[in-house]
């Protein structure tokens, strides 16, 4: 099974990471790189995998609401604050800078046109790092010395997809909570996260 993540930046600053996991349900290879725009992460990320992915993970909004706070950002700042970090670790879509938003809806559009079954799922990195034992312990023992923070992070939203192809127990699609988002890359995305 092939997943493929990313953390949207700017100019040099746009990590990707393709995760492969064996028949034994365990990671096998982990591939990860720097680029500078959607269309050239995605397609670098998709040169360093074997077969299409199940899923991908992104580390930037992939929806919106058209009210107040996302319910997804209100639970994961709960979980954060609760796990002794700040609550600006997660701040509000419209805080956000423009080269995470703009290139994370396009290589979410760009993912889901060209694979149309993919699950495309929102992550969070930082907040994994800070709530969810499992992220650190993947980080460690497949990227222990991360190139980059940027590259760190698309492999934590490579976890994330694989949690989301896989169902994993003690997550859940967060998405779901929301009243009427609105999805501006044009495809239904979900937002998996651990309880």
């Amino acid at each position: 099974m092939n997943l493929l993540g990313f953390d949207p930046g700017g100019l040099k600053s746009f990590g990707w990471a393709s995760l492969q996991i064996g028949e034994s349900g365990l990671p096998v290879a982990l591939k990860t790189g720097i680029s500078s725009s959607a269309l050239i992460a995605l397609n670098e990320a998709k040169q360093s995998a074997n077969e299409a992915p199940v899923a991908v993970g992104i580390d930037a909004p992939l929806y919106w609401v058209s009210e107040g706070d996302r319910r997804a950002d209100a639970f994961i700042r709960k979980l954060v604050c609760a796990a002794g970090g700040s609550s600006g670790t997660v701040g509000h879509v419209n805080s956000l800078r423009g080269a995470c938003l703009v290139q994370g809806i396009l290589v979410a559009r760009l993912a889901a046109n060209l694979w149309p079954s993919v699950i495309v799922t929102e992550a969070h990195p930082k907040a994994l790092l800070r709530v969810h034992p499992a992220a650190r312990e993947f980080i460690s023992e497949n990227l222990p010395n991360a190139p980059s923070e940027h590259e760190r992070d698309a492999a934590l939203a490579a976890f994330a997809a694989w949690a989301a192809a896989e169902r994993f127990s003690g997550w859940q699609d967060i998405r779901l909570e929301e009243q009427a988002p609105f999805f501006p890359s044009g495809h239904t995305v979900s937002y998996w996260f651990p309880c």
